[in-house]
């Protein structure tokens, strides 16, 4: 699962008709979409990150979720159960409960995957396993689940519709069982020549957070079945194509993230697919996996050879299939600001993809 970091850009008004999204430049509509994450989904942040550090009376925990509260800063999660919300003539306020108790629950997620995967930075910042150890972030990752269903449970009967209590409560299980399995899923995968369907399988199980935020919020702003299920699957999309392109900047931009991964057998997908089409890069990543050293040369051999095995291009197309798919979906939805948003947040994909190419 990845955190997806938002920058505050300030208040200004994001309306928009189709005609002036048209004629937005790449820059203006990632200005325009961090400007509806921060409107959006600042709000429930702010209180999950107070919530993670209420009433904790062990010092020793104090530092740690100090930390994870500082650095994360995602406005995505509840910024999405907010739009999908009034794509069906919801309120965005009436999610704010459901989408601090999911972004408290995605922020514990992100510790365990971090300890599964032994991931010693995102980023260039230490994770919390990296920085307080296995142990307290273990603790820290259960403590903040807790508070999590004690938001949903007894916070979010004066949002959430009686009706849809149960309903909700069910996406949010749904949601943890599958999060769950791609973790299952990603264990037995490692090895270096690992199955690349299934490798793109824990890819589009991982992005079950963005597919619940979706479905939750249509569902609390009483959307039909069908408008559910349709959110559901942009959701779903979009997830993919967020780990996708996360997945391209651990393995294209030179940094400690891929040889970690080269050594802990959890290679990223592109390289996956690489070493399954390409002789040439499954030599090459078994001989430098069994080194003591993974160097800057070794990191960069391996960057050139899965753009010499089409790695590289195969991805490319395959966002820019699943990005079009998302734009066929939203084309879909009732008329609304926020069924302009989400559009905008597709549109966003394919200039945030040329991002993932980038070198430091």
């Amino acid at each position: 699962m990845r955190n997806t970091l938002s920058s505050a850009i300030g208040n200004k008004s994001f309306s928009m008709g189709k005609s002036g999204m048209n004629n937005l430049s790449k820059k203006e509509i990632e200005e325009r979409v961090q400007q509806i994450l921060e409107a959006k989904g600042r709000k429930a942040l702010e209180k999950a990150k107070k919530i993670m550090l209420e009433d904790i009376k062990e010092k020793e925990l104090h530092a740690p979720l100090q930390y994870l509260s500082e650095n994360w800063n995602d406005t995505l999660r509840p910024a999405l159960m907010a739009l999908s919300c009034e794509a069906v003539g919801g309120k965005a306020e009436a999610t704010t409960s459901a989408a601090t108790a999911m972004t408290l629950l995605c922020s514990s997620m992100n510790i365990y995957d971090n300890i599964m995967d032994r991931t010693k930075f995102k980023r260039f910042i230490p994770t919390l396993p990296e920085k307080f150890g296995n142990g307290l972030a273990l603790i820290v990752a259960g403590l903040v689940t807790a508070k999590a269903f004690n938001v949903l449970y007894e916070h979010t009967e004066k949002e959430i519709p009686p009706a849809k209590h149960t309903t909700v409560n069910r996406l949010f299980q749904e949601f943890l069982m599958k999060m769950s399995e791609a973790e299952a899923l990603n264990l037995s995968l490692r090895r270096q020549d690992g199955n690349v369907r299934e490798k793109f399988r824990v890819l589009q199980i991982q992005a079950a957070d963005i597919e619940a935020c979706m479905k939750i919020g249509a569902t609390i702003g009483c959307g039909s079945e069908h408008e559910v299920e349709q959110l559901g699957r942009y959701g779903l999309l979009l997830g993919t194509t967020i780990e996708l392109r996360e997945d391209l900047w651990e393995a294209l931009n030179y940094t400690t993230e891929l040889a970690d991964k080269i050594r802990n057998a959890t290679p990223p997908y592109v390289l996956t697919w690489a070493v399954n089409h390409s002789e040439k890069a499954r030599d090459l990543l078994s001989t430098i996996a069994k080194k003591e050293e993974i160097k800057a040369t070794d990191i960069k051999k391996v960057v050139e050879v899965m753009f010499e095995a089409g790695a590289v291009n195969h991805v490319n197309k395959l966002l820019r299939k699943i990005i079009k798919n998302g734009k066929n979906i939203v084309l879909e939805l009732r008329e609304s600001e926020a069924k302009h948003s989400l559009k905008l947040l597709v549109k966003a994909q394919e200039s945030l993809l040329f991002k993932a190419f980038s070198t430091n």
